[in-house]
């Protein structure tokens, strides 16, 4: 029988390490997401390089796409709310995604370029990590 292998000494400093790289990794995804939307607020038409992977030929080869991303503002009873979403993922999970009631149209694009300026400057750290699992 082998013995098991001794768990590692409680270290904080390591620990905030790891979290403070994960927060970096998701602020980085939500600012791409902030970007998409900043420019599909500039045009309708806006469309980002991504890509995929297909089979061809019974090979499995990487494909360059473009694709329109969902908007995350909708319009309810004559004003726009802007649901802030993790990257470009379309489902929704009730109490994760925080609403932002915006009110007219014309307050869109300065709300996105506020919210994008607030998450550059690490201010809604607190907000992504509700958004996202993030294990402690």
């Amino acid at each position: 029988m082998v013995p098991a292998r001794a768990p590692r000494t409680h270290n904080p400093a390591r620990r905030k390490k790891l979290v403070d790289r994960r927060m970096e990794d998701l602020r980085r995804i939500f600012l791409t997401g902030l970007d998409h939307q900043i420019g599909l607020a500039h045009d309708p038409d806006y469309t980002y390089p991504s890509h995929e992977y297909v089979e061809e030929n019974g090979e499995t080869v990487k494909r360059m796409t473009y694709r329109h991303p969902e908007p995350w503002w909708f319009e309810e009873d004559g004003d726009l709310f802007l649901r802030l979403n993790f990257g470009e993922r379309r489902m929704l999970i009730p109490g994760k995604n925080p609403v932002i009631r915006i009110g007219k149209r014309s307050n869109l694009l300065p709300t996105l370029e506020v919210l994008h300026i607030l998450v550059d400057d690490r201010q809604m750290d607190d907000v992504i990590e509700k958004m996202v699992v993030v294990s402690r």
